[in-house]
């Protein structure tokens, strides 16, 4: 389950979550993690599947990252782009 889905989920905020996570995690580092944008270290990845009782993990993270990269690729896409590399317009 991604960070995302779990706090939506579990009703969390981002600051309740970092306060649960300990004083060194800001809201602002959460929202990153939430979203894709920055991948936790693994001490935080442990730290996260423990508040999480495993229901987040490691494998959340890169997959979340990798929507994320999509998401990006697809919106700086032009519009009369292909939808597929190497398909002929």
């Amino acid at each position: 389950m991604q960070l995302d889905a779990y706090l939506r989920e579990k009703k969390l905020a981002d600051e309740s979550f970092a306060a649960l996570l300990g004083s060194d995690v800001s809201a602002w580092g959460v929202r990153k993690w939430r979203y894709g944008q920055r991948i936790p270290r693994l001490a935080m990845q442990q730290r996260i599947a423990a508040a999480t009782s495993g229901a987040v993990t490691a494998n959340d993270f890169v997959a979340a990252a990798i929507a994320a990269d999509r998401r990006r690729e697809e919106a700086a896409a032009p519009a009369d782009a292909p939808a597929q590399p190497g398909a002929a317009a």
